[in-house]
């Protein structure tokens, strides 16, 4: 069975064949924003994928000397992927730094706690404008049977969280400073 990375490489190949370049590419954006891997974590989970038939490659010509592997999903790839979809999500153990300060936050100056959340705002201010932004390129909701149902869904779900996150931030600076 593959791993998360694998069934991320898998679906990123079910909308479309990849070069291992391009796969890492959107890998960064826009699967990076919310799941992240670096290219020799992908180069070894497309070689396990290779391994159990789920995805195959074809050699072309590439823009130098060495040639280049298009890899595209297999059949067994695609149905893999299909039956992964619908199973329920791996347990998975939380890791928020920022909660985690927050919970020792007791121990800071509240002045200074307030300027780490400030910044935090911003933070996710900026991605909340550049969510909205790549929103805007949709012409609505996609049907759920278009490939781009899926970007569509996962950019709301980034959209939320980042709002959700935004309101704690204000709300922590105005526990942390009442004049702000």
């Amino acid at each position: 069975m593959p791993s998360t990375l694998g069934f991320a490489i898998l679906a990123s190949l079910a909308k479309d064949a990849r070069t291992g370049y391009e796969l890492t590419a959107v890998m960064n954006r826009p699967v990076g924003y919310f799941w992240t891997a670096r290219h020799s974590q992908i180069h070894t989970d497309l070689q396990k994928l290779l391994a159990d038939g789920l995805v195959r490659f074809e050699a072309e010509h590439g823009p130098g000397p060495q040639g280049k592997k298009v890899y595209h999903l297999t059949p067994e790839g695609r149905a893999a992927l299909r039956d992964w979809v619908t199973e329920p999500p791996r347990a998975r153990t939380e890791r928020d730094e920022l909660v985690l300060k927050t919970y020792a936050s007791w121990l800071a100056d509240p002045a200074e706690m307030a300027e780490l959340f400030r910044a935090q705002l911003l933070l996710h201010e900026e991605r909340i404008a550049r969510y909205e932004g790549q929103r805007a390129g949709f012409a609505g909701v996609p049907d759920p049977g278009d490939p781009a149902f899926g970007n569509y869904a996962a950019l709301w779900c980034g959209l939320s969280y980042e709002r959700h996150r935004a309101e704690w931030c204000r709300w922590m600076i105005g526990r942390l400073d009442p004049s702000a």
